[in-house]
């Protein structure tokens, strides 16, 4: 098995899907690349795969009953610097990010163009670290092992098995890939993240492999992954989604077979300002499928959604452990907002129990503040660095969000 795909992060199309069918009867690049400079490798094809993939019915889109579904997670941190041996609280906190991506729960998901904001797709996917092991073991999905191999993520036994996947070689077994998501963490050599295609479903080499540095959400602005959205755009693959531009770059020459992502001439990188045109319709650049930064990648579409969840009642349906209504954040209420003397005043109703994160951004989505406070009574902010401008306020707490825009520099 070789897996040393190098992958990063088209107008409407007619009989949209018969491409992306073909792409998963072999093997697709699955990942980002580490330097922030784009440049696509070639691909060695996987041919295994035999498996058939349901057409999506727009009419389900409107008229489907759907279910949440659970699945259980495992991550097998495998470190050979301390740094590299993420903490709990680090793991943690991805969850939370793919939970929030995946369900349209995102704190920048105002940010989304007016073009494209009927097309957000709610997934109704819920992931949590596993409780049991595959013996029954009461556990917190974490496995830990540290390497004398540098770059494991990247590292290949002779004969060609990922070697972080394997305890023989200095990984970590998989578990049982019929029930469990398996990811990764480990040191890698040119990407960000990989991600085994459909075709190994099932297998011990099955799962997702993300250097430490891309993983989870972290303080680090100079970062292009502190948001923890490379898992987000890895599990996209893992359900089927391939880049929205295809295997190759052009316009009419490839395509991601989704109907409603518009057909893109190639991958972006960094933050590029909205609108971005190719191949004659304004791109896509802010979809999780996309190679832009993590702060500017923001949703799936409702046809990237209903593909992922037709892969996973299918091929991927022994991961289900079950389906239940998904908490959902209630929003936060009697909040006031104002700008006096370059000063944002937030003042909620009643005092609001922490923490509570406070974020606000630039209309092109930019980070501009971040703050943790243990409670939010009268709460002032500096906002004499802003240009003038229109800036979006988020302030959440662990079971409720407000998000609001405000205008300063004026």
């Amino acid at each position: 098995m070789s897996i040393l795909l190098i992958d990063k992060r088209k107008s409407i199309k007619s009989n949209p899907l018969s491409a992306l069918y073909s792409y998963l009867s072999t093997a697709f690049a699955l990942l980002f690349f580490i330097s922030s400079s784009i440049q696509l490798t070639a691909q060695k094809l996987r041919c295994t795969h035999d498996a058939v993939v349901s057409s999506i019915d727009d009419n389900r889109l409107k008229s489907e009953n759907r279910s949440t579904f659970i699945l259980q997670v495992v991550v097998h941190v495998v470190w050979n610097q301390d740094e590299e041996n993420i903490s709990d609280e680090r793991i943690s906190n991805q969850i939370s990010r793919i939970n929030e991506d995946f369900n349209k729960l995102n704190e920048d998901i105002d940010l989304v163009p007016d073009l494209f904001q009927d097309l957000i797709g709610n997934a109704e996917i819920k992931f949590e670290l596993a409780k049991e092991d595959p013996f029954g073991t009461p556990t917190n999905g974490i496995n830990r092992r540290q390497t004398d191999i540098k770059t494991i993520g990247s590292t290949l036994s002779s004969d060609q098995k990922e070697v972080i996947k394997y305890s023989t070689l200095g990984g970590i077994d998989a578990w049982d890939t019929n029930h469990y998501i398996n990811i990764w963490v480990g040191r890698t050599v040119e990407v960000f993240g990989l991600t085994a295609t459909l075709s190994s479903a099932g297998t011990k080499d099955d799962g997702i492999i993300i250097t430490p540095e891309a993983f989870g959400e972290f303080e680090d602005d100079s970062s292009i992954t502190n948001k923890g959205r490379t898992l987000t755009h890895e599990l996209g693959h893992y359900f089927g989604l391939i880049h929205l531009w295809g295997r190759d770059n052009g316009c009419g020459t490839d395509d991601d077979g989704i109907v409603d992502t518009p057909e893109q001439e190639r991958p972006y990188s960094g933050c590029k300002i909205f609108p971005q045109v190719s191949c004659g319709s304004v791109d896509m650049n802010m979809n999780f499928m996309d190679f832009s930064n993590d702060t500017c990648l923001l949703f799936f579409t409702n046809n990237q959604v209903q593909l992922m969840r037709d892969v996973l009642t299918t091929i991927r349906s022994g991961i289900i452990v079950s389906d239940e209504d998904i908490f959902i954040p209630k929003p936060l209420e009697d909040i006031e907002i104002s700008v006096h003397d370059n000063t944002l005043l937030i003042r909620p109703a009643s005092v609001i129990d922490g923490p509570v994160f406070i974020e606000f951004y630039s209309i092109s989505g930019q980070p501009l503040h971040k703050e943790t406070l243990n409670i939010l009574n009268d709460h002032r902010i500096n906002t004499n660095y802003l240009p003038k401008g229109v800036y979006i306020l988020s302030i959440r707490t662990a079971n409720q969000r407000f998000t609001d825009t405000f205008a300063a520099g004026f």
